[in-house]
């Protein structure tokens, strides 16, 4: 893969160095030579330079730079360079007031206005774009919607088998309590130190993995007792977390890792990136320049 990604830059493949991070599974574009072929500037570092100090809000995209070690074009050697990912790539373009730029802008009009159409057109897809922005992962956002699936097709159930107002919150939480060991939605929102939203948005792939099984393991439980009214459902909701947390246990046992956390998986995750980059992007001298010799 190289710059068809970002398809008015096709043409350019063989002037834009790119390196692919299997850590982050993302493609990683040098940004000063998208500046050089899109500004055309005789000295693309000095105008990369100048860009960041002109433009205020791209020093918010700094923390998403990061440092790969590259060949340059001009003594074929190796210099830690500048890079972004193709998402930070198009925001930096939108800075650069040239012609070349203004033919990429309109084509990132284009794309966005399709890209609403989209998401107006199925609600996961503005959930899935939700999550983006908020800085979750694919991984995480996938089994979080799977979430949101699942949990609807047991709330449409509950809701024809006469299942109403406080009753959904109850017959949740009996399913959470039998997948988590007791722990109930409350509680494990506490151990998290979450004090408002879902606590779904706080848990990390496995916690879902197993909120999925125990909702999917109550719907099937529903269906084949043919459960009417709050008792009868309650008697399969409290079936199915029983079955989800023997489930967990099972693999906690045979990981020996525990599978509740007492961390938002989004907090951790920006942790862990953050003293990542440090170790990664460390030792350079020269804050703005965007190649440093290696």
């Amino acid at each position: 893969m190289s710059t068809n990604d970002i398809q008015p830059l096709e043409e350019y493949d063989d002037q834009i160095r790119t390196v692919w991070d299997e850590e982050s599974q993302t493609w990683y574009f040098a940004i000063v030579d998208v500046v050089g072929v899109l500004s055309e500037a005789a000295n693309p570092s000095k105008y990369w330079h100048q860009l960041k100090t002109r433009d205020k809000g791209l020093k918010e995209l700094s923390p998403n730079w990061r440092k790969f070690p590259m060949k340059s074009k001009v003594n074929n050697r190796t210099y830690q360079t500048e890079c972004a990912s193709q998402q930070d790539i198009l925001r930096i373009i939108q800075s650069i007031p040239s012609p070349k730029a203004e033919f990429f802008k309109q084509w990132l009009a284009m794309t966005g206005s399709r890209r609403l159409d989209e998401i107006k057109a199925d609600p996961l897809e503005a959930e899935r774009e939700k999550y983006r922005l908020m800085g979750y992962d694919e991984e995480w956002i996938r089994a979080r919607l799977g979430a949101i699936t699942t949990r609807n097709e047991l709330t449409d159930e509950w809701k024809k088998r006469g299942v109403e107002g406080r009753q959904y919150g109850i017959l949740t939480n009996e399913v959470h309590k039998g997948t988590f060991d007791g722990l109930s939605v409350g509680q494990h929102k506490a151990l998290k130190g979450v004090k408002k939203g879902n606590l779904r948005d706080h848990m990390n792939p496995l916690e879902l993995a197993f909120t999925i099984l125990g909702e999917a393991i109550t719907t099937d439980e529903v269906r084949h007792r043919d459960a009417q009214g709050y008792e009868e459902n309650q008697a399969a909701a409290k079936e199915g977390g029983e079955a989800a947390g023997e489930a967990r246990r099972n693999l906690e046992k045979r990981t020996g890792r525990k599978v509740i956390s007492d961390r938002s998986y989004l907090e951790d995750r920006k942790l862990i990136q953050d003293q990542k980059k440090r170790r990664k992007d460390g030792g350079s001298s020269k804050k703005d320049e965007d190649e440093i010799p290696f």
